[in-house]
């Protein structure tokens, strides 16, 4: 025996919308100095006895001498610009992380330079150095966090809101001491490493994304060479959709002007 649906309800299944499932994307980067690399001075440290004894560098531009590769460039969906709805985001990456982000004050250092946080995780302000330091935190939209860290010890500070843009992290006991955190409400944030190499997991593919290039250090990123071709990407901004799976956006050349002194 055969049995039929009605018109009515086949039509209403022909019309019917099928969502289409959500694919991803990684993203591969490097960004290289086009020129001279600055000479790399050491701090003054002279002032703290445990300071003197180490060897600190300046971290305001940190080029590698072989590859001209930048550390500490910024690449991040720019959360003001494109709005990613919850399926936008990876499902293994919707939630913050349980782990605490870690700033560790080493030999006179804040270690890492640039620390990416998600809104909801709770920060870890350690000292391994053998003096005290303190942690100023400087905060948009989040209160400011200014503690003492005493030898050996940790305090720590939860984020509650995203902030509009990277913003500093000093040390007043000594003022070469200087660091970065970046609080997003979503996890595609990219540090190039030394050789100036950052990969991006995970991405939503298909969906035009607006990313934001930064440095601490910036004077204009208007202007870029990618793979040697000159491109314009205004204020650091620059739009890409990308395909499923492996996305590599090429070499990203900047001249030596594009940084201040």
């Amino acid at each position: 025996m055969k049995y039929s649906l009605p018109v009515a309800l086949l039509a209403c299944f022909a019309s019917a919308p099928f969502a289409i499932a959500q694919e991803w994307a990684d993203v591969t980067i490097k960004f290289v100095l086009d020129g001279a690399s600055p000479a790399g001075a050491a701090v003054n440290a002279n002032a703290d006895a445990f300071c003197a004894k180490q060897q600190i560098p300046s971290e305001r531009l940190v080029v590698d001498g072989s590859t001209k590769g930048i550390a500490n460039m910024v690449f991040m969906i720019d959360g003001k610009q494109t709005k990613l709805s919850g399926d936008q985001i990876h499902p293994t990456l919707k939630d913050a992380p349980s782990t605490k982000p870690v700033l560790d004050n080493v030999n006179c250092r804040f270690i890492p330079h640039i620390l990416p946080v998600r809104v909801g995780q709770t920060i870890e302000v350690k000292n391994s150095d053998s003096t005290s330091h303190n942690a100023k935190f400087v905060f948009f939209n989040n209160d400011e966090w200014n503690q003492v860290i005493p030898t050996g010890g940790s305090k720590t500070l939860q984020i509650k809101k995203a902030e509009s843009g990277p913003s500093k992290v000093e040390c007043n006991i000594h003022p070469w001491m200087t660091a970065y955190h970046i609080v997003t409400d979503h996890p595609y944030v990219g540090i190039s490493n030394d050789k100036g190499e950052i990969k991006i997991e995970k991405l939503p593919a298909g969906v035009e994304l607006t990313f934001k290039l930064w440095h601490e250090a910036q004077n204009k990123f208007d202007e870029v060479a990618v793979n040697g071709k000159a491109d314009s990407w205004k204020k650091g901004n620059v739009k890409f959709t990308l395909k499923p799976g492996a996305n590599d956006l090429g070499t990203v050349s900047l001249k030596p002007d594009k940084f201040k002194p």
